[in-house]
């Protein structure tokens, strides 16, 4: 999905084939910029229970609800690169020739590891970081740049009177009634800070605080905010 970014686009050349989801007010200047596939979202689009698409979580849900695949990926459009992590960094678009190839097949792999596991939810890792890798495949964790939904076995619902709605608790829900969702640790993605944030998601520091205080009071103990670090952490033992 990607808003107000016509004028940078990053994504699309690293794989080899991905649909844009736009507004329609902008659809004529991705057009223009070189995006070959898109999905528009109408301007008077609504979810299934009647919320107007307006937010990032209002537009990821809206992607689920209008595509006609059983699973899909739904990833960031601010990837400079993607990224395998194992004992170093390698960054897939520099040291591969078929970077393009891999990348697409990696998304693949995972897609199908959660339709075969009957799992709803994986994400990257938002760190990149070569001591996070532990193990190929964390259980629950804070959801990086690209997130696979399985929709037939997928859970969590959008309620748009929960000021926790948020893809942290898109991961709770899914962790509450699937048990488990997925999150491969040798393989994420450098995602760029484009133009101050513009069409991104940054928002006041006394929204977030309200945010951060209705995912304490949704999920207690499992969720927790280090001020520090200005981390999110899910305290669920798997």
């Amino acid at each position: 999905m990607s808003y107000k970014r016509y004028d940078n686009i990053l994504t699309q050349r690293l794989l080899e084939y991905c649909t844009y989801v736009v507004r329609e007010e902008e659809a004529d200047k991705y057009k223009a910029a070189g995006v070959k596939n898109m999905l528009v979202i109408p301007k008077d689009a609504k979810l299934k229970c009647g919320t107007k698409i307006w937010s990032f979580m209002t537009t990821l849900y809206w992607i689920i609800e209008n595509t006609p695949e059983s699973v899909i990926a739904i990833v960031d459009d601010d990837i400079e690169y993607f990224n395998y992590l194992l004992t170093e960094s390698v960054n897939i678009t520099t040291e591969y020739k078929n970077s393009v190839e891999v990348a697409t097949s990696e998304i693949e792999r995972i897609a199908q590891l959660i339709v075969d596991l009957q799992l709803g939810f994986a994400a990257t890792c938002p760190s990149a970081i070569p001591y996070k890798y532990d193990k190929e495949f964390h259980l629950k964790g804070t959801p990086g740049g690209v997130r696979w939904i399985n929709k037939p076995c997928f859970k969590a619902v959008f309620d748009p009177k929960d000021f926790a709605t948020s893809d942290i608790d898109m991961v709770m829900q899914e962790v509450m009634k699937n048990r488990i969702m997925l999150m491969p640790m040798y393989f994420n993605e450098k995602s760029s800070v484009q133009g101050k944030n513009k069409g991104g998601t940054t928002v006041k520091s006394d929204i977030m605080q309200r945010y951060r205080l209705a995912l304490k009071h949704k999920w207690g103990k499992y969720y927790q905010w280090n001020e520090r670090k200005n981390q999110s952490y899910i305290s669920i033992k798997r």
